[in-house]
């Protein structure tokens, strides 16, 4: 896993959807006050090149994570600073600022409101990528944008040798850009999460084998683009439903689902989930009770809770060993509650 940069992640190339965790971060450069007039937001230091529309930029980040060593856990705060160049380019009256597909310079992050031909302006950052291969624009579709881009407004502000990054709501308010945001997705029961709980009881209808199959409870607060597509393939019968709660039938067998609790705290890199649900059938009931958090805590950092880290080698920005740990943990039964679905459905014919 590679450290991630705030800028690299979240703006340069923005975090458009949330999954993946755009990474962890308790720190980068700090809120400044008056730095640039009346500027709150993070500074970066920059060294610009018009004649050749480049620009290098140097970021400090920090996370927490806990650090295993020869069998010994430590909660350590780590750094490390990331030096990247970005070239830049002007459609008319936008900024774009370019980024690579490998080695080719394929995909721009789009920037209005400065001055045609002048990157030394400030600029308003929107939800659209400048294909250069089609000469086009490709905006995000709004119902996938995370709660924080939908509800904020991203800043650039160049200088000579500093980038100004600042963030607003939607009434021009300037707000913390590490002030966790809580996720306006609601509609849980038309979630992929939803889908993974069908296909457990699709799949051990139809006798194929579920070993090694992950539930992933953070997926309630993905939207399925397909869902309805899905339940006609297969022959789900959908009986009532509302955001939390659906009563539903597959070959044959009654099931009826209530999500008890869903949260999502975005952090600017990460997010804090909590979902618990209810599912019911005439075979018996199967309780979910799950927590994620992308912020380690030095509770969390002990060697008697290993199974709730995700330990993996994290490297730096010079692909160099950074540390072995994990910077994130979760707790809950998803083995647990797996299998208590699949000992739910009557026709039972698949081995885990």
């Amino acid at each position: 896993m590679k450290f991630k940069s705030l800028l690299i992640t979240g703006m340069l190339i923005p975090c458009v959807m949330e999954i993946v965790a755009c990474g962890d971060g308790s720190d980068s450069n700090p809120l400044t006050n008056g730095s640039n007039g009346n500027f709150v937001g993070l500074k970066f230091p920059i060294v610009l090149d018009e004649s050749l529309h480049k620009f290098s930029i140097s970021e400090e980040s920090r996370h927490d994570a806990c650090v295993v060593d020869s069998g010994k856990y430590t909660f350590e705060t780590m750094t490390d600073t990331h030096r990247f160049e970005r070239e830049y380019g002007f459609r008319g009256d936008t900024l774009v600022i370019f980024y690579s597909d490998g080695d080719v310079r394929t995909y721009g992050q789009i920037f209005v409101g400065g001055k045609n031909g002048q990157i030394k302006n400030k600029w308003r950052m929107i939800n659209c990528e400048y294909v250069q291969e089609s000469n086009s624009l490709n905006c995000s579709n709004t119902s996938r944008l995370s709660s924080r881009l939908k509800n904020t407004i991203t800043y650039y502000d160049f200088t000579q040798d500093t980038l100004f990054t600042s963030t607003t709501d939607l009434n021009g308010n300037a707000i913390d850009v590490y002030a966790p945001i809580e996720d306006e997705y609601d509609d849980y029961t038309r979630s992929s999460f939803m889908e993974e709980i069908f296909e457990i009881i699709v799949h051990t209808n139809e006798g194929i084998g579920l070993s090694g199959y992950v539930v992933s409870p953070w997926t309630a607060f993905w939207e399925s683009e397909g869902f309805d597509a899905y339940v006609q393939k297969r022959n789900i019968v959908i009986n009532s439903t509302d955001k939390t709660h659906v009563l539903f039938v597959i070959g044959g067998q009654n099931f009826e689902i209530e999500f008890t609790k869903a949260k999502r705290l975005q952090y600017n890199r990460g997010s804090y989930i909590e979902v618990g649900a209810t599912l019911k059938s005439d075979n018996g009931v199967c309780v979910l009770d799950y927590m994620s958090d992308s912020k380690m805590t030095p509770e969390i950092c002990k060697a008697e809770n290993a199974n709730l880290m995700n330990l993996s080698y994290t490297y730096d920005s010079n692909d160099s060993l950074l540390y072995y740990g994990s910077d994130n943990y979760h707790i809950g039964n998803t083995a647990e509650f797996r299998d208590c679905i699949i000992n739910l459905v009557k026709n039972k014919n698949t081995e885990f």
